[in-house]
């Protein structure tokens, strides 16, 4: 089951993070909360993302349509990451001569 924080307890779990911040982000989609009729309410991943925002905003000065778009970045490269852990799965369940022609393939 997926924990949720309200708006004050993420901003109590992420010390950087103010509520002007929070209130930006949200805007420029950085971060997306579930909209419960308390209000915002953040998962551990939406938690775990603001922290990460935090530490690239203040080390490089970024505005929050650009972190946003070094967020979706990073969200491409995991994904990109996953599929090849995949696909490298895949490709160890198959016969050695599939293996290595596939290998033969990549080297061209």
């Amino acid at each position: 089951m997926t924990q949720h924080l309200s708006e004050d307890e993420t901003l109590a779990a992420v010390p950087p993070l103010t509520r002007t911040r929070l209130t930006a982000w949200i805007a420029a989609e950085v971060v997306t909360p579930e909209h419960t009729p308390g209000g915002p309410a953040f998962r551990d991943l939406d938690v775990a993302r603001l922290a990460l925002a935090c530490e690239l905003a203040d080390a490089y000065d970024l505005a929050a349509d650009a972190l946003a778009l070094v967020l979706t970045l990073v969200d491409r490269l995991h994904r990109a990451e996953a599929d090849l852990a995949t696909l490298s799965r895949a490709l160890a369940a198959e016969p050695e001569d599939i293996r290595r022609r596939v290998g033969a393939g990549l080297r061209r």
